[in-house]
């Protein structure tokens, strides 16, 4: 399983969850996880597996892709190859001392939320070291009123531990630590030196908006550390916006925060001449002349941005 993330920051959430992990890790309970897509639910119970021990079988049950044969191998062990021929993957089947994560329950198809009840009924008997985590992207209640989940699996999800995991724009001040985390992460996988994040980029990152969380960020995040150049950090031009940067070195300079002037100005001028040769269908001369620059001074800025030519158009 590739982990880009991890329980970092500094919220009130970060602060407590490695103590919440090893109380999950060790207690009797099932848990229920609940939060939105991309918050970091599946990472929470990767981190309570680990706790657990991590050569503990870890299986995985995902409600937006599972289909009727794997469900059926992963909890009975029966037909393991026809699930293997029909998704290209050998599914992990349930055995004692596993931890057995069913990520967005609510999506299974009836029958195999009913595989996943008859589990609760009766597998336990065959497995009583086995610990299941169940992950929701709303509340329990909610969701049962819906009745997108089976209401006989109610009263066994009522019986569970729960944790809310909040979403990226409700802990913020975890952005800089994760999005740090996930960079680190991201270049050892690409095999690239490490990139730092200086702190403007972190200001930028921290003010998105971020509905897909931390789903989306490791998504921009891989983006910047693909087009990289140097040993900081570059955020992709289409998620950045001139105006916002410019308030937000304004609103810097009035709240007495401490920032990069000249990493500042860079990205502002880049930013300008990217619209400005679109706009001009990249004609250099006609976008020099904007901004009152010679073709060799403008052509110098290209080569210093790393911005396409009108021979590299895109």
């Amino acid at each position: 399983m590739s982990q880009e993330t991890r329980l970092v920051g500094t919220s009130n959430y970060a602060k407590r969850i490695g103590k919440l992990v090893s109380r999950l890790a060790s207690g009797r309970e099932d848990i229920l996880i609940i939060g939105e897509i991309g918050a970091g639910r599946r990472t929470l119970a990767w981190e309570i597996h680990n706790a657990r021990g991590k050569k503990r079988p870890y299986v995985l049950v995902d409600g937006r892709t599972a289909i009727d044969e794997e469900c059926r191998a992963i909890f009975t062990g029966h037909q393991v190859d026809v699930a293997e021929n029909m998704t290209g993957r050998r599914p992990t089947v349930v055995q004692d001392q596993a931890t057995v994560t069913v990520a967005d329950a609510e999506l299974l198809a009836p029958q195999n939320q009913e595989l996943l009840l008859r589990f609760f009924k009766d597998g336990r008997k065959r497995y009583s070291a086995v610990k299941v985590i169940i992950t929701l992207q709303h509340p329990l209640e909610q969701i049962a009123q819906s009745g997108s989940i089976a209401a006989d699996l109610v009263p066994f999800l009522e019986k569970c531990e729960i944790v809310d995991v909040p979403a990226l724009r409700e802990r913020v001040e975890d952005i800089p630590a994760l999005a740090q985390s996930i960079t680190t992460h991201l270049c050892s996988s690409f095999g690239i030196p490490a990139k730092a994040i200086d702190p403007n980029t972190s200001h930028i990152l921290s003010q998105g908006q971020w509905p897909g969380n931390i789903q989306q960020l490791v998504a921009v995040l891989g983006k910047a550390v693909l087009i990289s150049k140097g040993d900081k950090l570059e955020l992709p031009g289409d998620f950045l916006d001139e105006h916002q940067h410019l308030e937000d070195a304004i609103g810097n300079i009035t709240s007495g925060k401490s920032f990069i002037l000249d990493q500042s100005l860079d990205i502002i001028e880049k930013l300008l001449i990217q619209r400005a040769l679109k706009v001009f269908l990249y004609n250099q001369s006609r976008t020099a002349h904007v901004f009152g620059l010679s073709e060799a001074n403008f052509r110098y800025r290209l080569k210093k941005f790393g911005l396409p030519s009108i021979r590299k158009k895109v």
